[in-house]
């Protein structure tokens, strides 16, 4: 004799904040800089400018500009002939990245699931977010990238790599206040932006406890700077930080949608919409739609039942294109844009301070005898 047959099965209590972090967003510094660059009153981008490309899906969007000219002749005499300096223009073309996701539900898959309709849809919802929000950043990380200096009119006591300043270890406290020196030799004397990783973030950490009031103030080395942090600025091998210094009113970000989500299409049980997704703060095109099928094979044994079932289709696109100043002549022209790179220490023991010998058996101290009494 038992109770066996009837024993309580496992205790099952829905509770989503549980998996949160499962669809977790990161920080998405680079792109967050671009939006907010894009919506200063000191943009690059004008508002006919996002507002015509916004509505560009089909067409070529150029931009006229006008080349740098560093052949202007300053005279030392006056003349009654004024003689031609005439500009040379161009049409700067936009290169878009077209960038898309999405997902799919069965509403009547969950009459039968601890898995709430909600709960599944929030989570791919987010997950798909974050997806193209990374996307966005990596893309925005690759423009900073391509648009660094080739110019340093004077690098102080740094030195360059492929165009990108290397701070040595021994510097990591005290480089970020020269940026503003080495920005102002380019011709570039504006606030700064800071793109960077944990390696920066570890560093103005550090900073801070040697601020006002402490043994040494070191507020002026990250003082009128704005941090933004993201994990697609990535360090190469044997370095700690790295990080992009952009001035401020210099960069900015065009998006475009497809011509239905555009106009807003209703149609066949078909619709179209312009939205704003979670982490971005752009707009970007949505596709709805449903249809009726076989979904027996989506979830195994839950589903196999469902040989006739309606299924959602939820989908977002958007074309991106991260634009930076124009700069007709880059290898003689310095760009608002300086990589930097921050060396590890090469110590197992980062935290000490490392202690030079400067006299040896080869470089001895003179010293004199004291005779004794």
């Amino acid at each position: 004799m038992s109770l066996i047959a009837t024993r309580l099965q496992n205790w099952r209590v829905e509770n989503p904040a549980l998996d949160k972090n499962m669809t977790r967003p990161c920080e998405y510094g680079a792109l967050d800089f671009f939006i907010e660059q894009t919506n200063a009153s000191n943009s690059i981008i004008s508002p006919a400018l996002r507002d015509r490309a916004f509505a560009s899906m089909g067409n070529t969007v150029q931009i006229p500009v006008i080349d740098f000219d560093g052949d202007v002749t300053v005279s030392n005499v006056r003349s009654c002939v004024i003689g031609d300096d005439e500009n040379t223009s161009k049409l700067y073309t936009v290169n878009w990245i077209t960038l898309a996701v999405g997902f799919t539900m069965v509403p009547a898959l969950y009459m039968n699931n601890e898995i709430s309709y909600e709960h599944d849809f929030n989570r791919k919802m987010e997950k798909v977010c974050r997806a193209l929000a990374n996307a966005m950043d990596v893309q925005a990380v690759a423009a900073l990238s391509a648009n660094k200096t080739q110019v340093f009119k004077d690098l102080l006591y740094y030195t360059q790599s492929s165009n990108t300043v290397q701070i040595p270890w021994v510097a990591r406290m005290e480089w970020m206040g020269d940026m503003n020196a080495i920005m102002r030799a380019n011709c570039y004397p504006g606030m700064l932006h800071v793109i960077g990783n944990a390696g920066i973030d570890s560093t103005i950490a550090k900073l801070a406890q040697h601020d006002i009031y402490n043994d040494v103030n070191k507020r002026n080395e990250y003082a009128g700077k704005v941090f933004h942090y993201t994990n697609n600025v990535t360090n190469e091998s044997g370095k700690f930080a790295t990080a992009f210094i952009v001035e401020d009113g210099n960069v900015g970000v065009l998006t475009r949608v497809d011509r239905e989500a555009y106009r807003r299409t209703r149609a066949n049980f078909h619709e179209w919409d312009v939205v704003r997704l979670p982490y971005i703060d752009l707009p970007v095109g949505s596709h709805y739609y449903t249809s009726v099928g076989d979904n027996s094979q989506i979830a195994g044994a839950a589903s196999e039942d469902m040989v006739c079932t309606v299924k959602e289709y939820f989908g977002f696109s958007v074309d991106v294109a991260f634009i930076v100043a124009y700069n007709s002549a880059p290898s003689t022209v310095a760009n608002p844009i300086i990589k930097v790179e921050v060396a590890a220490s090469g110590s197992a023991n980062p935290f000490a301070t490392p202690v030079e010998v400067v006299n040896g058996e080869t470089n001895p101290v003179n010293t004199k005898e004291v005779a004794g009494e």
